[in-house]
């Protein structure tokens, strides 16, 4: 696991957004947080986090748009998006896929799965920087 891996975790629910940090720094990650779109957004393209958690349903600017928006910079086209929601919704899921969202993970979920698929895209990101 890379120690040094910043993680953007965006949610509007304040007991989530606290237990899914606490479990990310126990796992050696940095982790900045924001509870809207708006500052999620703003900490994507002043931060550049490795990798974005995000909520869909949240104020100023849900998911989809916040992730619109970083998929639409230059500077942060290529960060890693995995939605953490409570939607089931096919048309959810499908706007994720349009926006560049690459997981989608249905709250309640276990902590390894969150894990294991920021692992996976951190990875995979890494192998794209060195070739």
């Amino acid at each position: 696991m890379d120690p040094q891996a910043k993680i953007l975790l965006a949610d509007d629910d304040h007991d989530i957004l606290e237990s899914v940090r606490l479990r990310l720094r126990a796992n050696n990650y940095e982790v900045l947080t924001a509870s809207d779109g708006i500052e999620a957004t703003r900490l994507a393209k002043t931060a550049h986090p490795d990798l974005v958690l995000l909520d869909i349903n949240m104020p100023g600017g849900n998911g989809h748009v916040v992730a619109q928006r970083i998929k639409s910079d230059p500077a942060t086209i290529s960060t890693p998006i995995i939605f953490l929601t409570a939607s089931t919704s096919t048309v959810d899921y499908e706007a994720a896929r349009e926006a560049g969202v690459e997981k989608f993970i249905i709250k309640p979920f276990a902590p390894e799965e969150l894990l294991l698929a920021m692992e996976e895209l951190l990875e995979r990101g890494r192998l794209q920087s060195i070739s």
